[in-house]
């Protein structure tokens, strides 16, 4: 029978190694840069949402998610400026696992990266460019299909109001 490797021993292997292959350039592994090939919005997820929620619960769904993301990426976005690691990691994946339920991979990514580097003891400065370009897309892009979808649903003239 194999002896087997404490769990602690592997994540600290595998968070060394990460770091020993990471290079820190324009474009790297970091997840920071253009985020080329990664969706902003995943819409058909959307939709399979409003088929089997239905509109109205749908709508209300990405107002909250819009809310969400306004006040979980400030509070990100501070707790990266203190760096306070705790902070940063909770908020960080608080945004990971609503973006990546909502349909919006791209916040996912680079609010995964920094969960991950937070729970290494290290808020990732660095990362806030990237960070609120990434969140101002996404909430746009939520915004715009919120509004697409109220224009459907409930006819122009009311979306509008």
């Amino acid at each position: 029978m194999p002896h087997l490797i404490p769990l602690s021993t592997v994540k600290t292997a595998r968070a060394d190694k990460s770091l020993a292959e990471r290079s820190y350039g324009p474009g790297d592994e970091r997840g920071l840069e253009p985020l080329t090939g990664i969706p902003l919005v995943e819409e058909e997820r959307l939709r399979r949402y409003a088929l089997s929620l239905g509109d109205g619960a749908l709508s209300e769904i990405l107002t909250l998610y819009a809310e969400c993301l306004v006040d979980a990426g400030g509070a990100l976005d501070l707790a990266l400026q203190r760096g306070a690691v705790d902070g940063v990691r909770h908020y960080a994946y608080l945004l990971t696992g609503t973006a990546a339920e909502m349909g919006t991979p791209r916040l996912a990514h680079i609010s995964r990266f920094l969960a991950r580097r937070a729970g290494q003891g290290v808020a990732e400065a660095g990362a806030l460019a990237s960070l609120r370009q990434v969140l101002t897309q996404t909430q746009a892009a939520v915004g715009d299909v919120l509004e697409h979808h109220l224009q459907v649903v409930q006819g122009p003239q009311v979306a509008r109001a």
